[in-house]
């Protein structure tokens, strides 16, 4: 996919979450990890992991400058930006639960009803994922710039 593909999910979707990542660093791993975990149960949210050497447009655009970066995008606006770990106390072993709340605040993504709040994610039931816009979860492809749908 194409940087192109970025900046649509930035102008037409109304939630997006864009990964600004690198395959040698491990902090992005840990994140890659934990939005794969999320992205199956908010299918509202367009999610996406962007390569940043083969993405040197976006990662100007952007001003990236540390990674892992997170952009969070609602109504084709950069809402949220996530650098670093430094919201979990540079911690490495953040839960995926702590990560939803966060990405919540700004809109992203939504928290599931009471009843299932405090169950980790990986174990909710299939049915609390949120179908939106009839968008099907196309799986990863490793050679992409932009790799949208975990």
């Amino acid at each position: 996919m194409k940087e192109e593909e970025m900046v649509n999910l930035v102008g037409k979707e109304s939630k997006g979450i864009a990964h600004f990542t690198h395959p040698q660093f491990a902090r992005c791993k840990i994140l890659d990890k934990h939005l794969r975990t999320l992205a199956p149960y908010h299918f509202e949210t367009r999610f996406a992991s962007i390569n940043v050497e083969k993405c040197p447009f976006l990662v100007n655009k952007f001003q990236i400058r540390v990674l892992p970066c997170l952009l969070s995008i609602v109504d084709g606006r950069v809402a949220d930006r996530l650098v670093g770990f430094e919201e979990f106390g540079n911690n490495d072993k953040f839960t995926t639960e702590t990560l939803e709340k966060r990405l919540a605040k700004c809109g992203v993504i939504q928290l599931p009803n009471s009843e299932l709040a405090s169950v980790p994610v990986a174990q909710r039931p299939v049915s609390y994922q949120v179908i939106g816009e009839g968008r099907e979860n196309t799986g990863y492809a490793n050679d992409s710039e932009v790799d949208l749908d975990y």
